[in-house]
């Protein structure tokens, strides 16, 4: 009669417990998170585009480079020719210095300036193509530094997502300190399963994130003291994210193709909702995202 007269006690406790300023605080959190995911995807999308106009640079280089090819197999073939012709005004100069010595003045002074203007067409040559490289040059430049500045406003949206989530945390963290969750299956575990679908999300977006990542790592330790007091009132998570998917597996399954994948894998890369069990019985079945190459 006393274990009873306890639970009930909890129970109204938990109900009691749903203050209206620690509800307006998650409802902001929660807001603030869309948000910047909403932000993140237009940031994906910027460097989806970016990444097509480093494509279509890199095509205009190699045509550059093929073109500064064709230019140099022009100049050698006219320097060879420039040089047959020079080989062949001295031989013809050669053989009539005795009888043709205006002649040899005058082949001499179209030698040297065949000369001049093949050295002239070489330096003009080079001088254009060395303005096309250096103009390919420069737009790669250009390209590279935008997405060494969407990398870094990624990773600074990223640590503003973390301090997010991990003010969220706190205040999950404080609720579940201050109240006790369900310790019968008569009980409503409404509360739980919110806890739940929140630490879903966060886990989602840790996944997706770069471990050095500025308070990653605190956030995680977080979520585990977390899961370490669902795991002390009778509450299991059922950790799925990053396992190999089969068709035996009793959840909601999204699955999107991923050709990066082995041939034939499936994998579990996201949790919209977590399996959630008490006292070893199920009470909310896993809705999850599959990525496979099938």
């Amino acid at each position: 009669m006393k274990k009873v007269m306890f639970f009930v006690a909890l129970m109204a406790s938990i109900t009691a417990y749903g203050s209206t300023s620690d509800s307006l605080k998650i409802v902001t959190l929660q807001r603030e998170v869309s948000n910047l995911k909403t932000t993140i995807s237009r940031l994906q999308q910027e460097d989806g585009r970016l990444r097509n106009l480093y494509q279509q640079q890199a095509k205009e280089l190699d045509s550059l480079q093929a073109n500064q090819q064709q230019q140099t197999e022009n100049v050698k073939t006219l320097a060879e020719k420039v040089g047959a012709d020079i080989s062949d005004a001295n031989k013809k100069i050669d053989s009539n210095v005795s009888t043709l010595t205006n002649s040899i003045n005058s082949r001499t002074l179209i030698g040297a300036l065949g000369i001049l203007i093949a050295i002239g067409l070489l330096a003009l040559t080079y001088y254009i193509l060395k303005r096309k490289i250096s103009s390919g040059a420069t737009t790669i430049d250009k390209i590279r530094s935008a997405q060494e500045g969407l990398e870094t406003a990624q990773k600074a949206m990223q640590e503003e997502s973390v301090k997010l989530d991990s003010k969220l945390v706190e205040l999950i963290d404080k609720q579940m300190s201050n109240n006790k969750l369900a310790g019968d299956q008569k009980v409503d575990h409404s509360f739980a399963l919110k806890v739940g679908d929140e630490i879903a999300k966060i886990e989602t977006n840790l996944s997706k994130m770069d471990p050095e990542v500025k308070g990653y790592r605190q956030l995680k330790q977080a979520l585990k003291r977390i899961k370490d007091n669902f795991n002390a009132h009778g509450y299991e998570i059922v950790e799925l994210l990053g396992l190999d998917y089969n068709d035996g597996m009793p959840f909601e399954a999204q699955f999107v193709p991923d050709e990066t994948l082995p041939e034939g894998k499936r994998v579990i890369s996201g949790i919209t909702r977590l399996q959630i069990n008490y006292n070893g019985e199920m009470i909310q079945s896993a809705k999850i995202t599959v990525r496979q190459n099938i």
